[in-house]
């Protein structure tokens, strides 16, 4: 074998590997939740004591949760790290469906809903400057 086709087989090599290493997709899903009056409390102490350990088994991760600092609709505000929407879809169903998810959903609610409506979704591609890929 020549010089010139190791060469060439070297390239080829390491442009795959570069092909493969590139970082993957990611879609980010920001989600607020409302909660009523004198329930904000209730519904962080739900995400930080059940819904977090849940969300791992089912392949959400919650990279950080947030609350306004000027919290007049009473929100909790939250961005999931998705490998793409299809995953998403499919995680959430699996966590929906989860007994512990619906047994804590349901104690934890005895005393009234947590929120007053569904969470708001929006789903967010990063940038090609944003330092989450």
């Amino acid at each position: 074998m020549s010089k010139s086709h190791i060469l060439c087989f070297l390239c080829g090599g390491l442009a795959v590997l570069a092909l493969n290493a590139q970082a993957p997709h990611h879609v980010y899903e920001l989600r607020t939740y409302t909660a009523p009056p004198g329930k904000l409390d209730a519904l962080v102490a739900r995400f930080r004591d059940h819904t977090e350990a849940i969300f791992k088994r089912h392949g959400l991760n919650a990279i950080g949760y947030w609350i306004p600092e000027d919290n007049k609709n009473n929100q909790l505000i939250y961005i999931v790290d998705h490998k793409s929407k299809e995953d998403s879809d499919k995680n959430w169903a699996a966590f929906q469906a989860d007994p512990e998810w619906v047994k804590v959903r349901a104690e934890s609610e005895a005393n009234g809903p947590l929120t007053t409506k569904a969470p708001d979704r929006v789903f967010m591609d990063p940038t090609d400057f944003s330092r989450l890929k």
